[in-house]
């Protein structure tokens, strides 16, 4: 049993990085300056609205901080940055029963609402390969990660480290182009100086339906133009599996894929997650038309589709692990095996009679494949 503060505060939009940038400064010297001080865990609520969860052994502890305020320069320095006090409350901590504690927690890699993600860290004290997943949803903000946290609890239980990675997506400030492009690249490479228990040289990613086709296209970066977004990459991964990728965005833009969306009231395939985000459905079905991939694409631009497009990239040097199933209801499997025929890196597999999110369950028929081959592209052949 502690104490804890919970504080709410706004930070202007253009304060945000200078207040993350601050926050490391200013929970050193709390650890250095305040008897007592145990913890700081700090939420986003929205766009300007944060909630700071601080522990403390007891009230005396909390009552002394109080007392001392912005006392050091590098807590000043994180106080200037705040716009105004919402309230501030105290609690006592109550743990409730549990096996032990789990080693996730939430990272920024951008100062957006969206621009974060879990990480996850296995027992042990590593370096862990990555497993890098990014999730579905047809490029829209409806559905967000939550939909393959199913996926990053096997894999951490495997003794892997899993980036569990949420970007900007259609329907979001930023999301479509080049957004939603530069924010995959920017998780991927966060990955550098993260966590010392990283291992960075074994990074594996990981992606269904539209997080499928971001994960392929991010196997690529290494061979896009300069000017393209995502060029330049500082992490290289060592293999990618895309779960009924999207592989194929001309392919996709010819049918119409996403036009479903205009629909709210459309039966929903099997085995779709509620969306996280049903209010956008209204601006969605107003901007979707024919089609999602020329707004994710900000219009019908050639050469974006040859930056986007895996199918239209030239190969890496990466391998890939396109799994299908035969009866996806949602991105036909010929999107992948034509992906996996023209490319020199990647290999096909198919779930018979799978539909389009049996492939993401890690108790479908081809999960021990893919676990198989993540575990020899990272080294952990015949790990379980």
């Amino acid at each position: 049993m502690s104490v804890i503060e919970m504080t709410t505060f706004t930070v202007a939009p253009e304060n945000t990085q200078a207040m993350l940038d601050a926050r490391p400064g200013m929970v050193a010297a709390f650890r250095a300056d305040r008897r007592g001080f145990l913890s700081a865990r700090l939420v986003r609520v929205d766009e300007t609205t944060w909630l700071d969860f601080v522990e403390w052994t007891d009230d005396t502890a909390w009552d002394e901080s109080k007392a001392k305020g912005a006392n050091l320069p590098a807590i000043a320095a994180f106080f200037g940055t705040i716009g105004g006090l919402v309230g501030a409350e105290r609690g006592v901590r109550y743990d409730d029963a549990e096996d032990g504690p789990r080693r996730v927690r939430t990272v920024a890699y951008g100062t957006g609402p969206s621009q974060v993600g879990e990480l996850y860290l296995p027992e042990g004290d590593g370096p862990f390969p990555v497993v890098t997943v990014f999730h579905g949803g047809f490029w829209t903000a409806l559905w967000d990660r939550r939909q393959t946290t199913g996926v990053a609890d096997d894999l951490v239980a495997r003794g892997y480290a899993v980036w569990n990675v949420e970007y900007r997506r259609l329907g979001e400030p930023g999301g479509g182009w080049p957004g939603t492009f530069l924010d995959v690249a920017a998780a991927v490479d966060a990955l550098d100086g993260m966590d010392p228990a990283l291992d960075t040289g074994r990074v594996v990613l990981l992606g269904h339906s539209a997080g499928g086709h971001l994960a392929a296209w991010a196997a690529h970066r290494g061979v896009l133009p300069p000017d393209a977004p995502g060029a330049r990459p500082k992490i290289t991964p060592v293999g990618v599996v895309t779960l009924a990728g999207a592989l194929d965005l001309e392919a996709a833009a010819a049918a119409g894929t996403g036009a479903v969306l205009t629909d709210p009231g459309a039966e929903p395939p099997q085995g779709a997650p509620e969306p996280a985000r049903p209010d956008l459905w209204p601006a969605l079905t107003e901007t979707v038309g024919d089609g999602v991939v020329p707004l994710l694409l900000g219009g019908h631009h050639p050469e974006r589709y040859r930056w986007t497009s895996p199918l239209e990239l030239a190969g890496a040097g990466v391998p890939v692990l396109a799994v299908h199933g035969g009866a996806d209801e949602v991105v036909p499997a010929e999107w992948s095996r034509r992906y996996a025929e023209k490319s020199g890196e990647a290999r096909y597999l198919e779930v018979d009679g799978g539909s389009h999110f049996d492939v993401l369950q890690p108790g479908n028929p081809a999960w021990p494949a893919v676990v198989e081959w993540i575990g020899v592209r990272t080294g952990r052949a015949g790990a379980r």
